[in-house]
């Protein structure tokens, strides 16, 4: 069993011819999610439920794209638990009926794939491409994986992706790209071409091009925050315990490592908490994350004094060397944190696709 749903807030009056266009045979149910839309939009909410194929689903105030998706697949898979494949799609115009039907023919091919009905930014208004393009960018540095489009709304979700999609974090546009980060290691990604359609220069859609990036990039500016915080924690932390504690560290290395674990012990838990709360929204503070955080800061911990005294020995100054080794190992630890230390494995293992 297959469904489609749609999120829309405040529709236009291109909403329903375009849902009309679809047939009781092309997917098993069909639902459109009013994400608050307000008593103004009632109207064209209540012919959509008359003359289509669509039920309508409406709640009380904008809780945004990702709240709607969320909400509308809870209800699908409490109608029907047997379903399958749930596509999704924009109800803006930016999708066409035949691109749907592909994505959904396309989920056949691939059952175990999340399947993305790609654009051609080319062909794009800069209101529109700028945001993907830099999100494209973020999203090869995390995964290791080249995705065309990383913001498109036409997805095909497999059945073993629905608890997940029903757990990502973010209720805004933040949502899809939280879940397409993992969901593209744990099920992999296929991707099929559809139509670059920009009505009026993209005017009717509600992509806020700095605001709505920003949320989306907001795991790596929230870890860049914390990593800052962090950063100067350790480093006044290691000035002093060097200025006024281990006063020979640049000629002893005993005392370099005494200088390295100790600014270490101060910024390490405030780092992990910021970490798995803040960036990573984790609710049980000492789940399985939390050893093999301690692991890796332990490995950093040696690391950073290894590269300390090896660059001590060029130039004795160490706290700008430890600036710079600080510097260096945050970015690494970054993507291991994200890959592996803080990733969500509960959902499955890594599908290939054939």
């Amino acid at each position: 069993m297959r469904a489609l749903l749609i999120p829309i807030y405040e529709p236009t009056d291109k909403v329903l011819p375009f849902l009309s266009q679809f047939k009781q045979e092309d997917f098993d149910a069909f639902l459109v999610v009013d994400d608050g839309s307000g008593e103004a939009f009632r109207p064209i909410f209540d012919e959509v439920a008359k003359t289509t194929v669509f039920t309508v689903h409406s709640y009380e105030g904008n809780k945004g794209k990702g709240h709607a998706l969320k909400e509308g697949i809870r209800i699908l898979l409490q109608q029907y638990p047997d379903l399958d494949t749930i596509v999704t799609a924009d109800g803006d115009g930016q999708h066409s009926y035949p691109d749907i039907l592909r994505v959904a023919e396309k989920a056949k091919e691939c059952p175990s794939a999340v399947i993305l009905g790609v654009r051609d930014f080319s062909k794009a208004p800069p209101k529109s491409a700028s945001g993907n393009k830099w999100s494209a960018r973020y999203f090869f540095l995390a995964t290791h994986r080249k995705v065309t489009d990383c913001q498109t709304g036409l997805r095909a979700l497999p059945k073993e992706s629905f608890d997940m999609a029903l757990h990502t974090y973010g209720e805004r546009f933040d949502y899809e790209m939280n879940f397409l980060l993992p969901a593209s290691r744990e099920y992999g990604i296929a991707e099929v071409v559809i139509q670059t359609i920009y009505e009026d220069d993209n005017k009717g859609t509600h992509f806020r091009p700095v605001a709505d990036s920003l949320l989306i990039m907001r795991t790596p500016i929230a870890y860049i925050f914390v990593g800052v915080t962090s950063f100067a924690i350790d480093i006044v932390a290691f000035f002093l315990f060097e200025r006024f504690v281990f006063t020979n560290a640049a000629n002893d290395a005993l005392q370099l490592l005494y200088c390295n674990l100790c600014a270490r012990a101060i910024s390490f838990p405030y780092n992990y908490f910021m970490l798995d709360t803040l960036v990573f929204h984790h609710k049980n503070i000492f789940h399985h994350s939390f050893y093999k955080y301690l692991v890796l800061a332990i490995t950093s911990v040696f690391t950073a004094y290894g590269l300390t005294y090896l660059f001590s020995r060029l130039y004795p100054a160490l706290t700008p060397i430890k600036i710079i080794v600080s510097i260096f190992l945050g970015i690494v630890i970054y993507f291991i944190n994200l890959m592996i230390t803080f990733a969500n494995r509960k959902f499955g293992n890594k599908k290939s696709l054939h």
